[in-house]
């Protein structure tokens, strides 16, 4: 018997890949940086070109091997249990920013390129790319789209499907497509690189983004308004937004959130004023005004101290939740969920345009977490909303679908994954339905 027919399927496909990458690029063994979910894979491939991670999905694709591609790591808890996981795909080593075009707003990079650092290349230029999704330093381009993770900038300059024109994808047999461009004006046609954010590599694996990119204002603030209720904190944000004031972010925080973010425990409006001297300074004086006029209190901030401490409360932890609904429910919502939640170390914060409101548990064992994300749901459901489960534990995960019930869009999903990645090996399980 020859050696390649009594060789394991991990070690062929080893062998394969090494005619491709160069032999430190790939690492077998126990790897629990790529763990996901309670699941370590049998290797981990970290191609650093195009070319190498085409390779990589083709001997993985003509293997049967299951893959899970990894940037950072920030976002690994999102997302159902995969199915199976052979191959961790990491793509760290592919981290240039490819071209930056500061006239015309734009910069295209490769999908390990870590958020922080493309922002303070961009802060050279006075630019900055609008997304400021709670994580740590190491969350990647990548892994921000691939979850379509977003913060409080997404008040103002909405989500990642927003700031993306263009893309290039390496499919599940290795083959490659492009869709969009390098320029704001493309031609007509079907936006299919937006199809990609929030997908969770489970449709492709994102080899080249470009993304749109702003300029940096000229002047920013922070206020920090105490309020009497969630209703009356909601009031001041929609009406400073309906105002036209220069609002970057505004969060709406429950006592919790407020004590961990800046040590008080109220119902607070976390805003951020920015753009030009004259708008913010004028914005400043009619929100001050607005807000005494309804007894609120307000405190004004100029560092950027707050704002980390909100992303560093509602970075994903032990049960991380998102609920969804209409801005005008969203108050008389949060304020049912922050009872609901009292003894689990709850912390909310909504992005009350947006109507999402996000939740930071603290649950003493696996059945009270599944109570709280029931107790959630039916919340939600009270107004006509809906919930995702964005971090829990591998146990919790295995009972629930953690994008909810079944929408009705799902055959289509469906239909696509099938399209696809008819093999299923990319990230099976982890996305809707658990396909």
């Amino acid at each position: 018997m020859s050696d390649a027919a009594t060789r394991s399927p991990v070690s062929a496909f080893c062998a394969s890949v090494r005619d491709h990458v160069h032999a430190d690029q790939i690492q077998d063994g126990p790897l629990p940086r790529y763990e996901v979910d309670g699941i370590l894979p049998d290797v981990s491939v970290a191609p650093a070109t195009l070319e190498q991670l085409q390779a990589v999905l083709s001997e993985a694709h003509n293997a049967g091997m299951c893959v899970v591609p990894i940037g950072g790591g920030t976002h690994l808890g999102a997302g159902n249990v995969p199915t199976s996981y052979d191959v961790a795909i990491s793509l760290a080593g592919m981290h240039r920013i490819i071209a930056h075009e500061p006239a015309d707003l734009t910069v295209t990079v490769e999908p390990g390129v870590r958020l922080a650092e493309l922002q303070s290349t961009l802060a050279e230029h006075g630019q900055f790319l609008p997304l400021d999704p709670p994580c740590d330093p190491s969350a990647t381009i990548g892994g921000v789209l691939a979850a379509n993770a977003s913060g409080p900038l997404r008040h103002a300059f909405g989500t990642a499907r927003d700031w993306l024109i263009g893309i290039r994808v390496v499919h599940a047999d290795g083959s490659v497509s492009k869709s969009g461009g390098r320029v704001v004006k493309n031609v007509a046609g079907y936006d299919m690189h937006k199809l990609y954010v929030g997908s969770l590599g489970t449709l492709g694996v994102i080899a080249e983004a470009t993304l749109k990119i702003a300029p940096r204002p000229h002047a920013e603030s922070t206020l920090i308004i105490a309020c009497r209720s969630a209703a009356h904190a909601a009031e001041i944000i929609i009406g400073a937004h309906d105002a036209g004031l220069a609002l970057h972010a505004a969060e709406l925080l429950s006592p919790p959130a407020s004590n961990a973010i800046f040590g008080e425990s109220v119902w607070a409006a976390l805003l951020r004023v920015a753009g030009g001297a004259g708008a913010v300074e004028r914005s400043l004086k009619e929100i001050d005004g607005a807000s005494a006029a309804t007894g609120a209190t307000v405190e004004r901030r100029d560092a950027g101290d707050d704002w980390d401490a909100w992303s560093a409360a509602f970075r994903p932890g032990a049960l991380t939740l998102r609920v969804s609904v209409m801005p005008s429910h969203l108050a008389e919502a949060m304020q049912v969920l922050d009872r609901r939640f009292t003894g689990a170390g709850g912390r909310l914060s909504a992005t009350v345009t947006a109507g999402v409101i996000r939740a930071n548990l603290r649950p003493s064992r696996d059945a009270r977490a599944g109570a709280l994300v029931a107790a959630a749901r039916e919340v939600a459901s009270r107004y006509d909303g809906s919930v995702a489960v964005d971090a829990a534990s591998p146990l919790l995960k295995q009972e629930i679908d953690v994008f909810g019930p079944m929408r009705s869009d799902f055959a289509i999903m469906k239909r696509l994954k099938e399209e696809f990645d008819p093999k299923r090996i990319l990230s099976p399980g982890r996305f809707i339905g658990r396909i």
